[in-house]
């Protein structure tokens, strides 16, 4: 677990900051290319498509732990078994999601009754084409589960990271030329199906050596329907938190709200894509050490992954909130606006404190307790979307942001996670305490530093430069030892 565990932690942060970087520069282009409405309409479309996208049932989390588990054991007909269960429920069901979306669009659509006419066509067009993006999305979902189980980290984040600039300039190229909703739909069906076939080339060089074979085993599949089926509950509380309340705003609200929400979601949702990254390979490395998860080298690395997803979540969403004047004016206008500045900044603290749950979350899915996850964030999210829509029913756009507070329930997760190794919750809170109490000074000071760029920036920097020290001082010999050397 040592050495890959961080290598993998790593090639997940190199990619992720590569990717996330270009979703948050596409963000403001986007909307200057084809305005606020209209990228709320695009926020529409895509978020709907992400909910269907539900229908992958948990099979990709499900095929990283149990090919894990079977190449742990050297278990060639186990693999064969898990092989056929999962790619041959996920097509049928990416199949089946796909002619849904295509065939109930305009049933969909008509749910947003904010839409004008020409909206609700484009809608429909949309949400079309669409069905191929999420055939091959969600093929491409178990595809990287298999690279995920054999710790291909580094191609998977390279393939990963060619999409999303594939995608980004395309997207940009079809706005500028003019392009729309339906334009650019259009590039995300051509850009899935290719990566998608990258992926199928690359799984299939990863298992050229295994006797592989269709088998079907009954226990094998009632095994991973099981774990599927709590991993599908959890993923439905988190989709919805993350897609569904783009669905209530745009129907309480409209499009142009959605699109000033949305856009401020987009880039402060960023912090808990980054920060979980380096702690994602957490899942096939406890998968093969389940029988021996109080070995004290284990522990260690926990506490280096607690505290380097403190350190990314807390930091960046503290650098965040610093250059939150500069990060509005560069979306929206070129004016300093002081509302769209504060609903920034709530939702970067809501974002930040929540994004600490990573750590625990792939440590129960990691030891098969996917029934603990599915529960707190089914939980968290429903009660989130509640209040998203009261929120937003009462007090409009703050009340939409200020609704997302409940889903920091899930960080029960890193609690629970945790006492699986036998560490007690004040070990937890001294592992974090220096990055809390500095997040919230950062949150106070903000307020008194003038709005000046160059100052800003300073801050910012200066930010980093602590908490940077902080974590080396906190685990002597990290980067030296465990990241730039892969041996």
């Amino acid at each position: 677990m040592k050495n890959s565990f961080l290598k993998n932690g790593f090639y997940n942060t190199a990619g992720g900051i590569i990717r996330i970087g270009l979703a948050i520069l596409t963000i403001p282009l986007l909307i200057r290319l084809i305005g606020v409405e209209e990228y709320g309409l695009w926020t529409l479309a895509s978020s709907v498509i992400a909910i269907v996208g539900l229908a992958e049932a948990g099979l990709a989390t499900a095929t990283t732990v149990f090919v894990s588990q079977d190449l742990g054991k050297e278990d060639s007909d186990g693999l064969s078994q898990t092989l056929t269960v999962t790619v041959g429920a996920m097509l049928i069901l990416a199949t089946i999601a796909a002619f849904a979306l295509w065939f109930g669009a305009e049933g969909i659509v008509s749910i947003f009754t904010k839409l004008d006419n020409t909206q609700q066509l484009t809608g429909v067009k949309a949400l079309q084409i669409g069905g191929l993006v999420l055939w091959s999305r969600l093929l491409q979902q178990v595809l990287v589960g298999v690279e995920q189980a054999y710790q291909r980290y580094g191609l998977m984040n390279l393939l990963n990271t060619i999409q999303s600039a594939l995608i980004t300039l395309g997207m940009l190229v079809i706005a500028y030329r003019g392009g729309r909703t339906i334009a650019l739909m259009q590039w995300q069906a051509v850009a899935a199906v290719a990566v998608l076939l990258s992926h199928a080339w690359v799984v299939q060089s990863l298992l050229k050596t295994v006797n592989l074979h269709l088998a079907w085993s009954k226990d094998k599949g009632l095994a991973v329907g099981r774990y599927s089926v709590m991993i599908w509950l959890s993923s439905l509380g988190s989709a919805l938190f993350a897609r569904g309340d783009r669905i209530i705003v745009g129907s309480l609200l409209g499009t142009q709200s959605l699109g000033v929400y949305a856009a401020i979601t987009d880039i402060t949702t960023q912090i808990n894509v980054l920060s979980s990254l380096p702690v994602q390979p957490l899942v096939p490395a406890v998968s093969h050490l389940i029988q021996n998860l109080n070995n004290e080298q284990t522990k260690q690395n926990i506490k280096q992954a607690i505290q380097l997803n403190g350190l990314v979540a807390l930091g960046l969403g503290g650098i965040l909130i610093t250059l939150s004047p500069l990060i509005c004016s560069l979306i929206f206008t070129n004016v300093i606006d002081i509302k769209y500045i504060f609903l920034f900044c709530i939702s970067t603290v809501i974002y930040s404190l929540y994004s600490l749950n990573a750590v625990g979350y792939y440590i129960l899915l990691g030891i098969g307790a996917a029934n603990i996850c599915a529960i707190v964030v089914a939980a968290s999210g429903f009660l989130s979307l509640i209040m998203i829509a009261l929120g937003a029913y009462n007090f409009g756009l703050i009340g939409a942001i200020c609704g997302n507070f409940p889903y920091l329930l899930t960080n029960l997760l890193l609690l629970m996670g945790v006492k699986h190794f036998c560490i007690p919750q004040n070990t937890l809170i001294k592992w974090l305490k220096f990055p809390l109490l500095f997040f919230c000074i950062v949150v106070y000071l903000h307020y008194f530093i003038p709005y000046s760029n160059v100052l800003r920036l300073g801050s910012a920097i200066l930010q980093s430069c602590i908490l940077f020290i902080w974590f080396t001082a906190n685990n002597k010999g990290f980067f030296a030892k465990k990241i730039l050397n892969f041996k």
